[in-house]
């Protein structure tokens, strides 16, 4: 395939909680008129680069990018030796596999998002479950550990929970919390410690989000004797090529490969969910963040309880 025009739409999507997320739409069209759509949007406190850096790599790579005669077969090696930064390497990629691979329409199960105050958490789990859903992760790294305990009393025996501590808490404290649910009552923790090199003394289900690749690597991963699954943010680590290694890993040692999203545009929700579908990920998908949104650049996904309907073709409505 050979690009005919490759364009950015920049976009602001204010959250719920009156965050705002601002990011930038990839577009590729072809010379047969196809367009295909990718979310380029660094999450801020959590991605190695800023948007400014990664548009400042777009544009430093474009005539390359352009040049390029894309196939199915090579895409993965030609976006490797690019050496592009995580959030444009996923962007790109999701609007070129859209062309050069396009999926037949298709649902994703989903798991949902409960954070802020008890209330809102509270009120976000009445929602969910009158929809239908069963997975659900709980952020109570923000929560006195009173407060966390009352929470997940409340909802632990209407959802299979997936506890993320963000690493707020000391070894101590998480392991003196925890030690008062039976082993069996969460699918998994996130990121229970401060100190990640400490998580092999952790003896519930373990999740490892922010501590891969930075502070551990593959070999101690494998010390993990409770390892139950590993988190992999598109945006954050690279799209599909980022997680090629990873997939081979986790299925050798029947460990979760989780999908989860950044506060992504509607179309980096789609582009998410897509890859869980190229990866064939069983695990639900971390997409809670779809509900956090306010605006959608193109029309509203539709939802059958947490089967979250994907097109096969979208389109954004109002790129600027």
């Amino acid at each position: 395939m050979d690009i005919h025009t490759l364009t950015l739409h920049s976009y602001t999507c204010p959250l719920t909680n009156g965050q705002i997320r601002s990011g930038v739409l990839i577009r590729i069209v072809d010379h047969q008129g196809n367009a295909g759509w990718g979310d380029m949007a660094p999450l801020p406190g959590w991605s190695q680069e800023s948007l400014q850096e990664a548009l400042t790599q777009f544009y430093q790579k474009q005539d390359q990018i352009i040049a390029i005669p894309w196939t199915a077969h090579s895409c993965f090696e030609e976006l490797k030796n690019l050496e592009l930064l995580p959030s444009l390497s996923f962007g790109l990629e999701s609007a070129l596999l859209s062309l050069l691979a396009p999926l037949p329409e298709h649902t994703i199960v989903t798991s949902a998002l409960f954070m802020g105050s008890i209330s809102e958490i509270l009120k976000q789990a009445h929602l969910r479950k009158a929809e239908g859903y069963t997975s659900a992760k709980l952020k109570v790294s923000h929560l006195s550990f009173e407060d966390a305990e009352y929470v997940i009393n409340e909802l632990k025996e209407h959802f299979h929970l997936r506890i993320d501590v963000n690493r707020a808490w000391s070894k101590e404290d998480s392991l003196r919390f925890f030690a008062k649910f039976p082993i069996d009552t969460f699918d998994y923790i996130e990121e229970p410690f401060q100190n990640p090199r400490d998580l092999g003394e952790f003896s519930h289900p373990l999740a490892i989000d922010e501590s891969y690749p930075q502070d551990l690597s593959l070999e101690q991963l494998d010390l993990l004797p409770t390892l139950k699954a590993l988190i992999y943010k598109p945006t954050l680590q690279g799209g599909m090529l980022g997680s090629l290694l990873l997939r081979e890993w986790t299925k050798k040692r029947d460990i979760a490969l989780v999908l989860s999203g950044s506060f992504e545009s509607d179309i980096g929700v789609i582009n998410v969910a897509s890859l869980a579908r190229r990866l064939s990920l069983s695990a639900p998908v971390g997409l809670g963040t779809y509900h956090y949104l306010k605006n959608y650049l193109a029309a509203p996904l539709q939802f059958s309880g947490p089967l979250m309907y994907i097109p096969a073709q979208f389109t954004a409505l109002h790129p600027s």
